[in-house]
């Protein structure tokens, strides 16, 4: 019977049309305070809804493809196999999802679960730790410390970014072959600048993260982590500085790009989603994205096939072979007081159930961290983005990794905005020397 019951609500869920979006999109600028107050007040609502039952909030957000229904889906299906145990989602709202955790927390209403919760875990006290057995379910490399203790329930892997791009477009400029060097990538902006396309589509406005996260993750993170592997330890000691040649050189060749005229001229003025259809609509050969936008090009409606897109990686100007991935995680607040049924939740949705798993990875074409991994079937987009990435290095994504050489707590939110500041002509070795001045001051905040 309940496998009977999941498969229907799977059903019903997989009829839900799945259209493009950013799924694990990077925090972005500050929440509304008064809408996400809003939000904690109504959350401080939740109660048991019967005798005996258990309600646990749970903070998640939505996206094109982390849609309502989705996320329905795997409540109604945990409920069905755990009979007196209610689950409550919690829309966080605005355009960072650490900020509307923190306000929560500040307003004594921090949800039960919480989708996202790594900005908070490297502070004692706000999570619980992970029961031992749970954790053993995953791989080692998922396992995030924090001063000795284990807050986090690994939840995926996400594939970072890669080049999208419209093959007629590369058609038209007389380009037969994906770029496999900088200069290449470089001379096949300059081929489609001059057959009247413009190369590469940008965003901005309110998503602050969008800005630079193609470029940021797919070139200057392969860029410094080739000349320094052990980066997050040597920048959070003192023994580099952002001013490091290495980096300084990897971002003013993204502004020479930027200042060539490559980029759309309203880059700045989309959010990421607009950026994202405005590329699908063929107003840029090219557009930087992560693996999420897989799933809306493979998508039975989407109207794309391997015809229509390519996507290659954008090769390094210092010749670095790598990629990085994002682990995401649950975290369960040390505030919840019904930690078992939490954690049972975790377990349920992060492999115990591998139908819904493969639901929510296949949601947002992430990937498992099980130590037996649930796979799923891949679209043809999707297929050739992972392939990709079999002959070449995975290295650590500097900005996401987590436990003990994680970046301070709201560092990745000032250099996002840094790096919209350089994408609209600000100095780079100056902006960079802010980067040093705000990770000294957030260091030293948090002794």
């Amino acid at each position: 019977m309940k496998k009977r019951m999941i498969s229907a609500l799977l059903a019903s869920f997989m009829a839900v049309s799945m259209l493009a979006g950013c799924g694990n999109s990077a925090p972005a600028a500050d929440a509304p305070a008064a809408a996400t107050e809003e939000k904690a007040e109504a959350a401080s609502d939740a109660a048991p809804v019967a005798d005996g039952e258990v309600t646990l909030t749970w903070a998640v957000f939505e996206t094109d493809n982390y849609t309502a229904e989705m996320w329905q889906t795997i409540i109604d299906a945990f409920e069905a196999d755990n009979p007196g145990i209610k689950i409550e989602k919690v829309l966080m709202t605005g355009d960072s999802r650490p900020q509307f955790l923190k306000t929560m927390l500040a307003a004594g209403n921090m949800p039960d679960i919480n989708v996202d919760p790594v900005d908070l875990a490297s502070t004692d006290g706000i999570y619980a730790e992970v029961p031992e057995e749970l954790l053993e379910k995953y791989e080692d490399t998922a396992i995030a410390t924090y001063n000795g203790k284990h807050t986090l329930v690994p939840a995926y892997k996400a594939y970072r970014n890669q080049c999208y791009y419209h093959k007629d477009q590369f058609a038209k400029a007389g380009i037969t072959s994906e770029p496999t060097t900088w200069e290449e990538f470089v001379e096949d902006c300059e081929k489609l600048k001059a057959a009247g396309c413009i190369p590469l589509m940008g965003a901005g406005a309110s998503d602050i993260w969008a800005t630079s996260f193609g470029y940021w993750t797919g070139v200057a993170n392969s860029d410094i982590m080739k000349a320094y592997p052990n980066f997050n330890e040597q920048i959070l000691n003192g023994e580099l500085s952002w001013t490091d040649p290495v980096i300084v050189d990897s971002l003013t060749k993204w502004q020479d790009l930027i200042n060539a005229g490559y980029y759309h001229p309203g880059s700045m003025s989309f959010s990421y989603t607009q950026a994202q259809e405005e590329f699908k609509n063929g107003a840029t050969a090219m557009f930087m994205d992560g693996a999420w936008a897989t799933a809306g090009y493979d998508a039975p409606d989407s109207g794309f096939t391997t015809d229509d897109i390519g996507v290659f990686v954008v090769p390094a100007s210092s010749g670095a072979k790598s990629y990085c991935t994002m682990p995401q995680y649950w975290g369960v607040a040390e505030s919840c007081e019904h930690k078992e049924e939490a954690f049972k939740f975790c377990e349920y949705v992060l492999g115990g159930n591998p139908e819904i798993y493969k639901l929510y990875l296949k949601s947002d074409a992430t990937y498992s961290v099980t130590k037996e991994p649930v796979e799923y079937e891949m679209g043809p987009v999707q297929t050739e983005f992972a392939d990709n990435y079999k002959s070449i290095e995975l290295v650590p994504e500097i900005m996401k990794v987590v436990g003990d050489t994680a970046m301070p707590s709201g560092f990745e939110d000032f250099t996002c905005k840094s790096l919209q500041n350089i994408f609209t002509g600000a100095d780079v070795t100056a902006e960079l020397e802010t980067w040093d001045a705000e990770m000294k001051r957030l260091l030293e905040s948090a002794e």
